[in-house]
């Protein structure tokens, strides 16, 4: 065990909780440490004459790692951004990786080498977790993310309820900011009107002024709250192209009450509704809040780009608030287990991709959906195993590294390097699988409000003999990847073993419930 010395010249709690992360992870490390360490922000450095000048220059997140002879300065643009820097010296001088949540660290003191400045690709890189009050696998998530430069958490106002005594401590001890919002509309005004309406009537004034009395209140909570993101309720409206203009007015409402938080509203097709998602021909957007542009039923399997009516919308909504110098988000369902179900695909590449489009359609904000796996009625002993929360962290990992802006090739090599001597395999396996599985979103728009593992809720559809060829290929490709039987899941490779073959019963029992639809 090493024991080092480090001095902080901030006390902010994540510069004092970054000093007591060093000790943990540096105290794992059976090499003896030579350095010592000098943590703090730049404008600490400067005052103290340890540095002459601002390097970082209002970079996001950004952070410094140099070397002054046997001193390590970790240099932060903000406190948040000297803990990111903890946590990547912990990986450049130790070897740490944090991939999975079961993943074993190859530690070992491998030197400093160059110093590094590094700074995030994208602004707001968040993780939206809407009705899941598990705070085992919330802690979890936090302490991930933060490992990996996420600076949101996201969370419906009905979860915050739940949650907030036992997470809030952990967020801000990390620097992160809290977006509260969500589809919370009808659990802030159940106890204010008495409208059994399914959606929110935004012309309504009776019971504006008391909902954002009760907004006001919770962003009086703590400071980590930074951002209301409060959207109507997740339900499709029908010839009302004025429903997204009253929605509007009432988020810019709710602003001038609290306007030392950011405000968005979303732009979202719930129950594909494209007047909630489209701007309209005669209108702009907001001038004093900002966008979330959330479109609902892509195919993952081919790019963005081609979704051409959502394409065109998402363009029009750039133009707008760009023009209004409002900023504009993009809401994605990477780690969506509504949308993908128990047939979730990683989606690497796509990730990748998307990050280089709304980069350069100069996006520099983007949060991930997590959705919980629920099984369905009578479950197999499969679905009862299947670990959804060690699934969607594939894509959350890819996620967060490329929203920070990691190399693609770098976070891929991370990434499989928990596999050991089974990388090669395990990376055909799941390449394979992303061109496969990613197709199963194309079915969320023609059969919706079901998908293709609904069988049961579908009466009649004219694709049938689409939906089983589609189901017949996928299960030929995948079944000759299929790994090693697993009775437990351990370690990363035997959750891949488990997770393809789950995939490939899945298929079958689809194949069989689609055919028997058919007949």
């Amino acid at each position: 065990m090493s024991v080092i010395q480090c001095t902080i010249l901030n006390d902010e709690i994540p510069i004092k909780f970054a000093k007591e992360e060093l000790n943990k992870y540096a105290g794992q490390v059976q090499h003896p440490i030579t350095y010592s360490f000098v943590l703090g922000l730049e404008e600490d450095f400067i005052r103290k004459g340890l540095i002459d000048q601002s390097t970082l220059e209002g970079g996001t997140d950004a952070f410094q790692l140099l070397e002054k002879e046997s001193e390590i300065y970790v240099i932060g643009s903000n406190p948040r951004s000297v803990l990111f820097g903890i946590y990547h010296a912990c990986k450049k001088l130790f070897g740490y990786k944090w991939v999975s949540f079961i993943s074993d660290e190859n530690i070992e003191w491998k030197g400093f080498g160059a110093p590094e400045i590094k700074s995030g690709k994208m602004k707001r890189r968040g993780l939206v977790v809407e009705n899941y009050d598990d705070t085992t696998f919330l802690l979890q998530l936090i302490d991930w993310a933060a490992k990996h430069k996420i600076n949101e958490l996201f969370f419906t106002i009905m979860l915050w309820d739940k949650v907030k005594h036992t997470v809030a401590d952990e967020i801000k001890k990390r620097g992160l900011t809290i977006t509260l919002g969500g589809h919370s509309m009808h659990y802030l005004i159940k106890d204010i009107s008495h409208s059994k309406s399914k959606q929110v009537d935004f012309t309504d004034d009776g019971w504006k002024s008391l909902m954002i009395s009760k907004i006001k209140g919770y962003c009086e909570e703590t400071d980590s709250i930074k951002r209301l993101s409060l959207w109507p309720a997740d339900i499709g409206i029908k010839d009302n192209q004025d429903f997204l203009t009253h929605y509007i007015e009432f988020i810019e409402q709710i602003h001038k009450h609290i306007p030392d938080i950011q405000v968005e509203h979303i732009a979202y097709n719930a129950g594909l509704s494209w007047e909630m998602l489209e701007l309209q021909d005669e209108s702009a957007s907001s001038k004093t809040v900002d966008t979330l542009y959330a479109f609902w039923g892509r195919n993952y399997n081919q790019s963005f780009k081609k979704e051409d009516r959502a394409y065109k919308a998402f363009q029009k909504w750039c133009d707008s608030t760009k023009a209004n110098q409002r900023q504009l988000a993009v809401f994605e369902y990477y780690s969506d287990h509504f949308m993908f179900g128990d047939l979730f695909p990683p989606l690497f590449h796509r990730i990748r991709e998307d990050m280089e489009l709304y980069s350069g359609m100069g996006i520099e904000h983007i949060v991930n959906l997590i959705v919980p796996y629920f099984p369905k009625e009578n479950p197999m002993e499969m679905d009862d195993q299947y670990p959804w929360k060690l699934m969607q962290l594939m894509n959350s990992y890819f996620f967060a590294r490329l929203a920070w802006g990691d190399p693609y090739e770098v976070v891929e090599e991370d990434f499989y390097s928990i596999f050991e001597n089974h990388q090669t395999e395990v990376k055909q396996a799941l390449n394979k699988l992303e061109g496969l599985l990613s197709e199963v979103s194309k079915w969320n728009v023609p059969l919706f409000p079901s998908r293709l593992i609904d069988p049961e809720k579908v009466e009649m559809h004219d694709d049938f003999h689409l939906i089983i060829k589609d189901i017949k290929q996928w299960k030929s490709d995948i079944d000759p990847l299929k790994l090693n039987d697993v009775n437990e899941i351990t370690d990363p490779y035997s959750l891949v073993a488990f997770y393809i073959n789950y995939i490939s019963e899945k298929l079958g029992e689809y194949l069989c419930k689609w055919e028997e639809k058919a007949d």
